[in-house]
């Protein structure tokens, strides 16, 4: 691919792909600062990045014994060189063949923060990370949310010839390759015995081409003109080595399908299962309101009963009298006597005390009223 998009970029100031293998470390916390130095090693042929050299070739120059020795300006310097590199050179991608290496670091990192280097990384120089590996590399996605959004899964799966699409495609790979091998080959005959070429690649078409590969080689070496079935019955991989390479995929397709149906269970289990708050009450839905009914509830609610009946009256607390003090209340005046029944003429004569006549005369009444 990277050779592909290099042929197809019409810039020749433009890599396209870089692609680079990550070493592990000898010894000390090294994997990084050798991914920079591949970095810059890659690009300084280019005639914008040449420049840049000069600040970091002295220590470009020094051999790895003394890396120990580097210090955290130094260290900037490199990765300074590396970013600039990368963005001067208008790469689009990086693919990291063998890209679990990167991951499992030296001991001194967890993947975590592995990750989040190559994510900083990513954003500086806006450039995308293709991390490339076996089914070890598996275990390194997904390990939070930030990172996940952030990352795409690719899946190249060996074929099973059992299913007729994937039988068709494997079988087209087959002839692609022996198309072009520098040998006279009987092609019809040898496609013909598919099922056994699957087996013994155990569906993988690395495996596959590994194997034509040792058996040209080994008819090369005998002078042959011809591809025979003899010749790739010896270079055919030996069955403790399809044994481990079948185990091996059989555990990480068994891994990939477990993960991926967990995590469906998962998610349905979460979404079933209302969030609750720190106050341990149920956390609102996203967009309602705290206590505010759902919209399919709100016509099923009754009015309060204040908007339908009259205002109960309520009669006033009575106030507490001190010791001593009366109740409020009409002293009696004149001559009193027992409550006539309602609708009886009464006819009140003045009474002859001093404060009988004082009312009369006050209020105008007659000694005939």
């Amino acid at each position: 691919m990277a050779e592909r998009f290099a042929r197809e970029e019409p810039d020749r100031f433009v890599v396209p792909i870089l692609l680079l293998e990550p070493i592990p470390p000898d010894q000390g916390p090294y994997l990084r600062l050798d991914y920079y130095w591949q970095i810059i090693d890659a690009l300084k042929e280019h005639l914008l990045i040449k420049e840049l050299l000069g600040n970091v070739a002295h220590l470009m120059a020094s051999p790895k014994a003394t890396r120990s020795k580097l210090g955290a300006i130094d260290w900037l310097k490199v990765r300074g060189v590396a970013e600039q590199a990368l963005i001067r050179a208008r790469v689009k991608a990086v693919f990291a063949d063998e890209g679990h290496r990167l991951m499992q670091g030296d001991g001194s990192q967890s993947v975590d923060e592995q990750l989040e280097w190559l994510k900083s990384l990513s954003n500086r120089t806006n450039v995308l990370h293709v991390l490339v590996g076996p089914y070890a590399l598996f275990g390194f996605r997904n390990t939070s949310g930030q990172l996940a959004r952030r990352g795409r899964d690719i899946h190249f799966a060996r074929y099973h010839v059992e299913d007729k699409e994937e039988r068709t495609a494997f079988v087209a790979a087959l002839k692609y390759l022996l198309e072009r091998v520098p040998l006279d080959v009987d092609l019809n005959a040898l496609l013909s015995r598919w099922r056994w070429w699957a087996s013994g690649c155990v569906g993988c078409i690395g495996v596959l081409k590994d194997w034509l590969v040792d058996a040209v080689a080994a008819t090369l070496v005998q002078k042959g003109t011809s591809l025979t079935e003899e010749i790739l019955a010896r270079a055919m991989p030996h069955p403790a080595r399809c044994l481990s390479l079948e185990m091996e995929a059989r555990a990480g397709e068994h891994k990939v399908a477990l993960h991926d149906s967990e995590s469906a269970k998962q998610f349905q289990a979460l979404l079933k299962k209302p969030a609750k708050a720190s106050n341990g009450k149920t956390a609102p839905t996203p967009g309602s309101m705290p206590g505010a009914p759902h919209a399919g509830q709100a016509d099923g609610i009754a009015e309060p009963a204040s908007a339908t009946l009259p205002m109960q009256q309520v009669a006033p607390k009575p106030t507490k009298l001190r010791v001593g003090q009366r109740a409020p209340e009409r002293d009696p005046v004149g001559e009193t006597s027992a409550p006539r029944p309602a609708g009886e003429i009464y006819n009140a004569k003045p009474s002859k005390s001093p404060e009988a006549r004082d009312i009369h005369k006050r209020f105008g009444l007659s000694s005939a009223s």
